[in-house]
């Protein structure tokens, strides 16, 4: 078999002859990114190869540079694997080490955990005492016995666990169910895990429930990205494969089961102590962990297998904790709207504001919430990858060396990079600040055309100005400046992109308040969930027109609030409740079915005239 040898990771192992190298390196844990789900249409799985691999394939050449071919560049997804190679995977091909949002805005909440931990101090059996040892149990927790339920797991260890120190015990219930029965004096630990599962990420937060305090946290990439960055790819994996949804949970339950191993390595502690996992993401990628067919949430009317709130036992799914383990995943609102968005309207409690107050949580799908003062509104647009850098010429995602922010100063710009490495592309905050800077200056109209000429703008701006018509593109970064020597530019497609899904999320908003009966400058505030609230700068979202003119002062960040929910969840029944109920009372409005849709969207569409962002 041949030999595959991947830089700069340094890792090689051998492989079939006519394995893909994307496939190769998904053996070798090498992170390439493929946003098109390796189907070889996006160009972003670039690599450079020493070796046989072939002829480049039609999609190749068409997709690849001449110059890149004949420099060694291929498609990973595409180039075959015909004898011993050396990959070096650039930094824009590269997932690892991208920037995580872990952070939240976690509030006081009363620990109340649907697992609890008892101390108990039975009294013996006697002639006249002949109650069984599940029965005593339940009477000294105050339950029924059938309540108890307990596995047969746990009643094969319960006379010895009663036994072996006179009766004294520590017992976990989970629910009324009994979970675990062990001697009062072993050692052990009580725990949860939250995890807010994303399309692009995914962060776990192990939790002390007897104390609530959080003792361990672990992120990653989600790995179902080998099947599409977008869910609607992902969902046609799922449909157009025999075992295709079987891939989709095994991956990212595998990746849940080694965030686990992480967060309790980081605190000492064993996934085995873990009894409950409270579970929050899109409709997708609820349906994914629990392994139900996602298939009509990509077919109008879009409808979900379930919407309440779904437990199951954590063996059902694979997920490796205690074996009498539970999964709780919060209910979902409909097909585009999910468990993370009822996750955020209970962190960010909008429904017990008194003025109208507007949420949003923006990636690849964006999700809008809105409460006019009596109503909950909801809805979903699809922002498309733009905003993550997919589908943009030098978008990369938010890792060492990516463009974070852009700055127009004294008429020209200034950029600053993750960790200040050598800039190597443009990551979603840096693309927001694109757009402003090219607006601002002048180097684009409002109706989104790059300038055709340059004349009458700032030197400096009007310098990085080149090509004609729809080849026309707007220099970031000169080749020498750069980390691969390549020039990172901004094209007139990149800027479309950017458009096409910023006028999706203000139409969504002004859908909204349409429907609300109330007006954009009656917002009292404008609360921002998830990467998109924490790290883009909100004049530069102001200035593209994403977000109404309400002034900064009423723009705030909430963290990572769909994770917040999860916690939120995990240690308190209370807000599991309402949730429940949030989700009950919230209206979904379907914006492809209004009358006014394609009017609003149009007018969303055009950039703001004015700079004057306050």
């Amino acid at each position: 078999m041949p030999k595959v040898t991947f830089q700069p990771a340094d890792l090689a192992g051998d492989v079939e002859s006519g394995t893909t190298i994307l496939s190769a390196a998904e053996s070798l844990s090498v992170g390439i990114t493929a946003p098109c789900g390796g189907r070889g249409r996006c160009g972003r799985c670039l690599v450079q190869v020493e070796g046989d691999c072939g002829e480049p394939t039609d999609d190749e050449v068409r997709t690849v540079s001449p110059e890149d071919l004949a420099a060694g560049y291929r498609l990973a997804c595409e180039a075959p694997v015909l004898g011993d190679l050396t990959v070096t995977v650039p930094l824009d091909s590269q997932t690892n080490g991208t920037k995580i949002l872990s952070e939240d805005s976690w509030r006081h909440t009363e620990l109340s955990p649907n697992v609890r931990q008892r101390v108990l101090d039975l009294e013996a059996p006697s002639l006249e005492d002949q109650r069984s040892d599940c029965q005593r149990v339940a009477d000294q927790i105050g339950v029924a016995c059938e309540s108890l339920a307990p596995d047969l797991a746990v009643l094969k260890k319960l006379p010895a666990a009663l036994r072996a120190e006179d009766f004294a015990v520590k017992a976990v219930t989970i629910g009324s169910r009994l979970a675990r029965v062990l001697p009062v004096s072993t050692p052990d630990r009580c725990l949860g895990a939250a995890v807010d599962v994303g399309t692009t990420t995914v962060v776990l937060h192990l939790v002390d429930l007897e104390t609530g305090e959080r003792i361990g946290t672990a992120s990653a990439l989600n790995p179902q990205a080998r099947y599409g960055h977008d869910v609607i790819s992902r969902i046609e994996h799922a449909s157009s494969y025999a075992g295709g949804i079987n891939d989709l949970q095994g991956a990212i339950v595998g990746l849940i089961n080694d965030l686990l191993l992480r967060a309790a390595a980081e605190a000492s502690a064993s996934a085995n102590d873990v009894f409950e996992v409270t579970v929050v993401g899109n409709t997708a990628m609820h349906h994914m962990v629990l392994g139900l067919d996602p298939a009509n949430l990509a077919l109008a009317p879009y409808v979900p297998v379930i919407s309440r709130a779904v437990e199951v036992a954590a063996s059902q799914i694979g997920l490796a904790i205690n074996p009498a383990g539970n999964v709780y995943s919060l209910p979902v609102i409909a097909g585009f709207v999910g468990a993370d968005t009822v996750a955020v309207l209970l962190v960010s409690q909008l429904t017990s504001r008194k003025e109208p107050t507007l949420a949003l949580d923006i990636g690849t799908n964006g999700e809008v919430m809105l409460w006019s003062g009596e109503r909950l509104l909801v809805t979903s647009c699809a922002a498309g990858p733009a905003f993550e850098g997919g589908e943009i010429s030098h978008g990369v995602r938010a890792a060492s060396g990516a463009i974070e922010h852009v700055t127009l100063t004294n008429g020209d710009l200034e950029i600053s990079t993750i960790n200040a490495d050598q800039p190597n592309g443009i990551c979603g905050s840096g693309i927001f600040d694109v757009m402003a800077a090219v607006l601002s200056s002048g180097a684009a109209d409002s109706m989104g055309r790059l300038s055709a000429d340059g004349d009458g703008l700032e030197p400096g701006i009007a310098g990085r100005l080149r090509g004609k018509g729809s080849e026309r593109e707007f220099v970031i970064v000169p080749g020498s400046r750069g980390a691969d020597g390549r020039d990172i530019v901004f094209t007139q497609k990149d800027l479309r992109e950017v458009q096409l899904a910023k006028g999706a999320v203000r139409a969504a908003v002004e859908l909204l308040c349409i429907e609300a009966g109330i007006e954009t400058s009656d917002l009292s505030e404008v609360l921002l969930a998830g990467a998109f609230g924490n790290y883009i700068d909100p004049r530069s979202a102001l200035r593209i027109g994403l977000l109404p003119p309400v002034g900064l002062a009423k723009i705030r960040g909430i963290g990572n609030a769909a994770g917040a929910g999860a916690l939120a969840s995990l240690i308190s029944t209370q807000e599991r409740q309402t949730a429940e109920e949030l989700a009950e009372r919230a209206e979904h409005i379907e914006l492809m079915a209004r009358l006014d849709f394609q009017m609003v969207y149009a007018d969303s569409m055009i950039f703001p005239d004015s700079d004057d962002v306050k």
